[in-house]
């Protein structure tokens, strides 16, 4: 049990360092009660309007958070991966139904948490609530420039912004070039950016020809960092 001072210390430490990604897997692993379960690629965590009982935490793979449109087409929202939390949002809301889908989009290992669990965990480890607050904070940064490469930008623009949060947050950099550890399709980058796979494809062609990235069966590999960076930078017309 640790004593308020030492939590205070903790709290204070991580909030001097909120631009850190957080990395709460030890404190997560130890307070929640189940082993970590397996899922495999294609597994529904749980889907939009359902009761939710859990919190997830995604100890190795990658899922992604999304809606359903009125004409059935699969919007995805948001990316998360080892380290990230689902299911979170529920934790504010008085009847815990979920306000969107989850759904593996690799193979995942992952930790199940009851709210009281957590709870529980963050009487403990307050620190816990400042990670929650940054990876909030990526969120909307991410989404508000998605928002306005929709007012303000060209197609490849926001697949530029979506390239470069997924490097930012998941690349594996070797020998200079960037990787991401996971399969993007055409279409899966289109559902993400907002637009049709046709024109995705072009955009990505684009970029291949500037010599921006490279991209082969879904495998995308960022060979200039700073001009894919230039691509999100856009000027209000």
């Amino acid at each position: 049990m640790t004593t308020q001072s030492t939590q205070n210390d903790l709290l204070r430490d991580r909030l001097a360092k909120i631009w850190e990604l957080p990395d709460d897997s030890k404190i997560l692993m130890t307070i929640s009660k189940r082993k970590a379960h397996a899922m495999r690629k294609g597994t529904i965590l749980f889907n939009e309007g359902d009761p939710v009982n859990f919190m997830y935490f995604i100890k190795e793979g990658y899922a992604k958070a999304y809606r359903i449109s009125e004409e059935g087409k699969d919007t995805m929202n948001y990316l998360v991966g080892p380290g990230y939390m689902i299911g979170f949002r529920m934790l504010m809301l008085q009847e815990k139904v979920a306000q969107y889908s989850a759904e593996a989009i690799t193979d995942c290992v992952v930790y199940s948490l009851t709210y009281d669990e957590y709870l529980d965990g963050v009487a403990e480890h307050p620190e816990l609530l400042v990670d929650q607050i940054r990876s909030y904070g990526d969120r909307l940064d991410y989404t508000e420039r998605k928002l306005e490469g929709f007012i303000y930008s060209s197609t490849t623009a926001r697949v530029a912004i979506f390239l470069a949060d997924c490097v930012r947050r998941f690349g594996k950099n070797k020998n200079g070039e960037i990787s991401l550890p996971f399969p993007l399709t055409h279409q899966k980058i289109a559902d993400f950016v907002g637009s049709f796979r046709e024109t995705v494809t072009l955009a990505i062609k684009r970029l291949e020809k500037e010599g921006v990235l490279e991209s082969e069966r879904g495998n995308v590999h960022i060979r200039n960092l700073r001009k894919l960076r230039e691509y999100t930078v856009f000027t209000r017309k």
